[in-house]
């Protein structure tokens, strides 16, 4: 059964969706699953993982709750993911977090908006466990670029990483990209 689609409350104890699957022994994190698409594969994948989805647009976790096929090891919040892991993530309980394809927010005055704030970044690197890691693509190589004097002055070492050509979850976004041939911008970080 799929542990469902919850709303964030702040009143709630930090790392309450662990009480939600006490048989999973890893918790992997996505940051705006959109449809849902890597974090429903992957949960079927790994049975002994809790994925937890964090998607801020309500009208994609309500499609994925009709269109996706979800295993008992996955949640979905409809909440902002910078907010959760800033306030809600417990310290070193998480073990990956994915991030695939956040918006660029191209205008100047949005940049305020882009996921990879400083404060983002502490708080990835305060809930990962040692060793841990964050896992990133993007179609903008400058969503890339962008992130990584934030994540290096976290704590965190960029790894090179990639998911190859056909990975075996994967977002809709992912598909559609790979099989147009677009070029990808794909890179890890992992806390020491």
């Amino acid at each position: 059964m799929f542990l469902g689609i919850f709303h964030a409350d702040p009143y709630l104890p930090v790392d309450y969706w662990r009480r939600l699957a006490p048989s999973t022994t890893r918790t992997e994190i996505e940051i705006g699953p959109g449809d849902c698409g890597f974090l429903a594969d992957a949960a079927a994948a790994a049975a002994g993982t809790l994925f937890v989805g964090m998607e801020i647009k309500r009208a994609s976790v309500v499609l994925a709750g009709r269109k996706r096929r979800f295993a008992s090891n996955a949640i979905v919040f409809n909440t902002d993911g910078r907010w959760l892991v800033e306030n809600m993530v417990a310290d070193a309980s998480v073990n990956a977090y994915h991030v695939y394809f956040p918006d660029p927010w191209w205008k100047k005055r949005h940049h305020k908006r882009r996921l990879f704030t400083p404060e983002f970044c502490a708080g990835l690197f305060r809930t990962l466990t040692p060793g841990g890691s964050v896992y990133l693509i993007s179609d903008v190589a400058r969503v890339v670029v962008d992130a990584r004097p934030e994540m290096t002055a976290a704590g965190f070492t960029e790894r090179e990483w990639t998911r190859g050509q056909s990975p075996a979850a994967c977002s809709s976004y992912e598909r559609k990209y790979r099989v147009q041939g677009r070029r990808l911008s794909e890179t890890s970080f992992v806390k020491n």
